[in-house]
């Protein structure tokens, strides 16, 4: 069974939260999802998938389409956000062409968010809804198994009301219906979407996320070259991205996974795959979970074991601004934790509110002077063009800033994701609003443009705010002065100029 999983080449932008430039300009990260899965259906299905990233290993889909044509798998797999699906959806084009038996799935997050625009689209045979793992490994070992995949289809057709493509009805399988029969082949895999033989969009029930992840194998780390990926704002050349939990309980507005079932992985489960990593030469981690410390016994747990075992290793992770503490951050420190990333968002009491963060600036304020008091520096991520926010808002958001005085920053500009709570509120609220989302997810095309919720600002107006105020942190003396100073390698010292050089360059480019 030859499984393949896919990362595009990049040549759509939806142009989002940040410029082009700036996202462009950013860093080849390994896809965590896609290793996750790679290491599930190795170490318990017995198949060891081939990982081809076009973004680490500059492959053009020339390229691609001369590796597909020689080497026909049975299956690909692509990791698919709302942004990249264009990108996807290239490659499936190419697969029609010259490897017409091979099947096609899309997983990760547009497919779990939009599963009938997803699996209605052309080429896609089957699609993962949530946690991908153990979905996709029985959906491969149904395939190996009967390659033909002839499954007795049981329930009944029914409409869903609402859920359309081109206007038309999708009719499904209702296969929540506990009066059905023992389901077979795709019919028993819970968290699959898929085609009966008539091309209809057939959806599964829901697959219940593991509880415990721990008994989940380590992602394939070892499936990819770590020398092709880097961070720009590293300081190490050679980086590895750890995610040691899942799901998030904030309730903030423009998140999308809000109020999410919150699993963690035990301090031991996470330095196995530590030690993994630091034997293939990784000497700096980014902990990839939203919050890290949000169980604050396991947090300990961690940093004591990473102090008793004398790594030489350090990382960064993401916190809120109220989950920690002094003694925490003291512990986070000498362990090894070199850097903060903070979700601070504004400087306005009033707009943290309407987004729901739950927090204060004061304890944003506190946070930051104890974080510098450890010794380890900040990142602070702020949002501009929030709903209802003016121009003095925005400004109290950059005064907000050079109070704080973080040694990074970023502005990002509010662009409400699909089916967050910030975007469903703006849908309910206005009656001539377009789902433009969702009329994506149905047809996706290149000249795609989002839109911003902010009545007193044009998109350009944000832009331009936006450019101006990352200049003006980035191109300070004292900003340039520390870049330089924490440059570890030439390698870094190339990745910081071309980022830079984005900056200076007309935006857009």
């Amino acid at each position: 069974m030859k499984v393949f999983f896919i990362v595009p080449p990049e040549l759509h932008f939806i142009e989002a939260y940040n410029t082009k430039k700036v996202d462009k300009g950013r860093e080849f990260r390994q896809k965590l999802g896609i290793l996750a899965v790679a290491g599930y259906l190795r170490d318990v299905g017995g198949i060891t998938p081939r990982i081809i990233d076009s973004l680490a290993d500059m492959l053009s889909l020339e390229d691609i389409r001369k590796i597909l044509k020689k080497e026909q798998p049975d299956i690909v797999g692509f990791s698919v956000l709302t942004f990249n699906i264009l990108d996807c959806l290239e490659v499936v084009r190419i697969i029609s062409e010259v490897s017409p038996a091979t099947k096609v799935c899309f997983g990760g997050f547009h497919p779990t968010i939009y599963p009938l625009e997803t699996l209605s689209l052309p080429g896609v045979d089957f699609i993962v809804m949530g946690e991908g793992e153990i979905t996709f490994t029985e959906l491969v070992l149904t395939l190996k198994d009967s390659p033909h995949a002839k499954n007795k289809e049981p329930g009944n057709l029914k409409e869903l009301g609402g859920e359309t493509n081109k206007n038309k009805t999708i009719p499904i399988l209702d296969l929540t219906d506990s009066s059905t029969e023992k389901k077979k082949g795709f019919a028993a895999i819970d968290g699959l979407g898929w085609k009966d033989q008539k091309g209809r969009p057939i959806l599964n029930a829901p697959r219940k996320p593991v509880a415990k992840l721990d008994t989940f194998p380590m992602p394939a780390h070892d499936l990819i070259d770590l020398e092709k990926y880097s961070l720009v704002l590293a300081e190490d050349a050679k980086v590895a991205s750890i995610q040691t939990s899942r799901g998030c309980p904030s309730k903030c507005t423009f998140c999308d996974i809000r109020l999410t079932r919150y699993r963690y992985r035990s301090a031991e489960h996470v330095m196995e795959e530590i030690k993994f990593l630091t034997g293939l030469g990784i000497r700096e981690f980014f902990f990839l979970d939203d919050t890290f410390t949000i169980n604050k016994k396991r947090v300990y747990e961690l940093c004591n074991l990473l102090i008793e075992s004398k790594l030489d290793i350090k990382y960064k992770i993401s916190s809120r601004v109220d989950r920690v503490n002094q003694e925490m951050l003291d512990m986070l420190a000498a362990s090894g934790c070199y850097r903060i990333h903070y979700g601070v968002e504004t400087g306005s009491q009033r707009l943290l509110d309407y987004l729901e963060k739950g927090v204060t600036l004061e304890q944003t304020i506190n946070a930051f002077k104890m974080t510098k008091k450890a010794g380890i520096e900040t990142f602070a991520y702020m949002m501009i063009g929030i709903p209802t926010e003016t121009k003095d808002d925005i400004e109290q958001t950059i005064q907000f800033v050079n109070k704080l005085q973080p040694d990074r920053v970023n502005y990002s500009i509010c662009s409400p994701f699909p089916k967050t709570k910030l975007y469903e509120t703006a849908l309910n609220n206005d009656p001539t609003m377009e789902d433009y989302w969702g009329e994506f997810a149905k047809n996706p095309e290149p000249n795609f443009k989002i839109r911003t919720l902010n009545e007193y600002f044009t998109q350009e107006e944000l832009r331009n705010i936006q450019d101006k105020a990352l200049k003006r942190f980035y191109f300070s003396p004292r900003q340039l002065a520390r870049e330089i100073y924490h440059t570890r390698s030439f390698k870094q010292l190339l990745l910081k100029a071309k980022f830079g050089m984005r900056f200076l360059s007309p935006r857009f480019k």
